[in-house]
């Protein structure tokens, strides 16, 4: 039996169903009082933390204070005899703009307080098991329907007239299904070695690659804008220094160094250690499952509202 922590949200949902189709699983939301968590966890071996701690959408400052519900999922899964736990992370925390594409044995290099924060919670996890087993799972570029931090950001500009992107968007990074994480966390449940970091990938694209299909499933669309990089970072630097802390920033300086900078992964070693491959190699392949997601976004649904039946959306340039 397996406990799913984070249900009702974006990645805690993909990876309930993922898991479903294979083992029982418990589903859990975050918000969870004790004696609900205390009942949950005592039916199960292996729990599976992918909450959101931390809202990459607003704007952090690094701490070094672990998140309350990964003290209280830790408490209650010592008290429970619980085997293992496997925490979801983020591949950011080896920093953006890397030459070569990390793997396992790379340095981390944090920058932006996300992935600061993000690291420090996995060494605390790790250094407060004790007992309980702890396997760490890094996805690359997490992408599907229910994603609320950058693509419907980006879908709303473009559906307006035209959204601004460092670099055009054309920065190589490594994505991976929302559905194939839930699949990695299985895999790393049952053959992930105590206290090990796993990176988890899916395929090679650009941000501009998910922009064109998602027009073309969905049917309108904009003017992609290409802008220097160092230009749209000074700007949203500029918009966090008068942005409270915790408050929402669009875009802020992590999301642009996400957008414009390389995130690019070998996680050939994760493969082979955990046997384990994606089931899903490019956006085409996944657009079925998004567009419908794709079209209820406020912006576009009102884009779709007001074009002309067999109307074509102007392309992307």
């Amino acid at each position: 039996m397996y406990l799913v922590i984070g249900a009702g949200e974006f990645l805690g949902d993909h990876v309930s169903r993922a898991l479903a189709a294979d083992v029982p699983v418990i589903e859990l939301g975050a918000d969870a009082d004790d004696e609900t968590l205390a009942d949950a966890i005592g039916a199960v071996e292996v729990v599976l933390n992918c909450a959101e701690s931390w809202s990459p959408a607003r704007r952090l400052r690094f701490r070094k204070s672990p998140p309350p519900l990964l003290q209280r999922v830790l408490a209650a899964a010592r008290r429970a005899n619980v085997r293992r736990i496997v925490h979801v992370s983020t591949a950011d925390v080896y920093g953006p703009g890397q030459a070569v594409p990390p793997n396992e044995k790379s340095r981390v290099h944090p920058v932006h307080a996300y992935e600061r924060l993000k690291l420090y919670e996995e060494q605390w996890l790790l250094q407060s098991a004790e007992e309980v087993e702890v396997v760490i799972v890094r996805p690359a570029r997490i992408f599907g329907s229910g994603e609320d931090w950058i693509l419907p950001r980006l879908m709303g500009s473009l559906v307006k007239g035209r959204v601004w992107l460092p670099g055009g968007g054309r920065a190589r990074q490594t994505f991976v299904s929302a559905a194939d994480v839930g699949r990695a966390c299985l895999a790393a449940s049952d053959r992930g070695r105590p206290g090990h970091s796993y990176l988890v990938g899916g395929f090679d694209a650009t941000w501009r690659d998910l922009l064109d299909s998602a027009i073309r499933a969905v049917g309108v669309g904009g003017t992609v804008v290409n802008l220097p990089y160092d230009l749209i970072y000074l700007r949203a630097l500029a918009m966090e220094t008068v942005t409270a802390p915790g408050a929402v920033v669009w875009p802020g300086t992590y999301a642009v160094d996400v957008i414009g900078r390389s995130h690019y992964y070998d996680d050939s070693q994760s493969r082979r250690e955990l046997t384990w491959s994606p089931s899903v190699g490019s956006f085409e392949q996944e657009m079925p499952r998004m567009t419908e997601w794709l079209s209820r976004l406020p912006e576009v649904a009102a884009a779709l509202a007001t074009t002309p039946v067999g109307a074509t959306s102007p392309p992307s340039t």
